[in-house]
């Protein structure tokens, strides 16, 4: 997740840094994190091949490791002292962390192939001025990709009623929301998963996720998004 302990931040995520990658060790973890990664590559199969990624809000590095396994040189940042010092002591192949504020990232104009933010945004205090700093930052005919808690997913309208978790703290975002936010930098695809009935039958989530992805449910968990530039 994304920043943390300061008024970049909608909650402190140095509090949950040592623990943080717990949840991913559950049975529901490892389904979810499954779906998630499967939808983000339905939008986004090409190799990294050594290109550039800047990882905006990395957390402890859980997906930083995904894309550097995909070929990627990854560049991580996240205002938590506590995520970054996580995410270091983890010694993924071609990986960099450091501390940054993803509303102003000091990086410049065009440095990076792809910029990713997943389950970032819904943190931030002012998501649209991190979205215009990643487009900033993003090469010409560059990709944005995200991964976004979707708000009409009844699983996290559950999480955000829960008053002592992070969810609590979250602006969660429709699919519609993310099309709105996302329009002026390049043409968006869209791919929901994580929804409830597949969360319900492990063995068959995939299957179950690529039907109602068709039937464009708007109940999946997780939504990721490409946006080419």
């Amino acid at each position: 997740m994304t920043e943390t302990g300061n008024s970049a931040s909608r909650f402190d995520f140095d509090a949950v840094a040592a623990q943080y990658d717990r949840w991913y060790e559950t049975a529901q973890g490892r389904l979810f994190d499954r779906l998630e990664k499967r939808a983000v590559l339905r939008l986004y199969r090409t190799p990294g091949r050594g290109e550039s990624l800047l990882e905006v809000g990395m957390g402890t590095g859980w997906w930083s490791r995904f894309f550097s396994g995909l070929g990627f040189e990854v560049t991580g940042i996240d205002v938590s002292p506590k995520m970054v010092e996580t995410a270091r002591s983890k010694d993924i192949p071609n990986a960099a962390f450091e501390m940054a504020d993803a509303h102003c990232l000091p990086f410049q104009d065009g440095s990076f192939s792809v910029s990713v933010a997943v389950t970032t945004l819904e943190f931030t205090r002012n998501p649209e001025a991190v979205l215009r700093e990643m487009a900033r930052c993003t090469k010409p005919n560059g990709t944005i990709l995200l991964g976004v808690l979707n708000a009409d997913a009844p699983l996290n309208q559950e999480r955000q009623a829960q008053p002592d978790g992070p969810f609590a703290f979250a602006r969660l975002f429709t699919a519609e929301e993310l099309y709105g936010l996302l329009s002026n930098y390049g043409r968006t695809t869209l791919r929901s998963c994580a929804f409830p009935v597949s969360m319900k039958a492990p063995p068959l989530a995939c299957l179950i996720d690529d039907a109602m992805a068709m039937m464009k449910s708007k109940t999946g968990a997780f939504i990721a998004t490409r946006t080419k530039r």
